[in-house]
């Protein structure tokens, strides 16, 4: 019996580190669920504000107002500030196509060794013209 002594120590030491990283896995695998799916909604989003970056004066004149690549650039990079990420922003062909990274901490797998995790988000758009 005394061969044993502080075996069990050993056991909660282990027990508990498990359950540490199935905890880490749990909410940090959530967080980065919840920061791909805003990563995807801000890329979306930057794209819609491309795709609607219409000429107004061409509009309120009752001329086709057609969205220039150039300005569809500019409406996507402003929003993408105003989210606070940085991202690239591409015109192909009819098409404004937005990217975005981002990183975030983590809160329990950092015990691990595994401190920030990085999710990408992918928004396209068709550019518009009203007439």
């Amino acid at each position: 019996m005394t061969g044993e002594r502080g075996s069990i120590s050993v056991w909660l030491v282990a027990l508990s580190l498990a359950l540490i990283i199935a905890i880490g896995w749990a909410v940090d695998g959530s967080r980065k669920a919840l920061a791909h799916s805003e990563a995807t909604s801000v890329a979306e989003e930057a794209a819609r504000a491309a795709g609607q970056a219409l000429r107004l004066q061409a509009l309120t004149a009752g001329q086709v107002a057609e969205v220039t690549p150039h300005h569809a650039i500019d409406e996507a990079e402003r929003y993408l500030a105003t989210a606070g990420v940085t991202g690239t922003v591409a015109v192909q062909g009819n098409r404004i196509v937005v990217d975005i990274t981002i990183s975030k901490t983590t809160i329990f797998l950092d015990v691990i060794g595994i401190s920030e995790f990085t999710v990408h988000g992918h928004g396209v758009a068709d550019l518009l013209s009203e007439k």
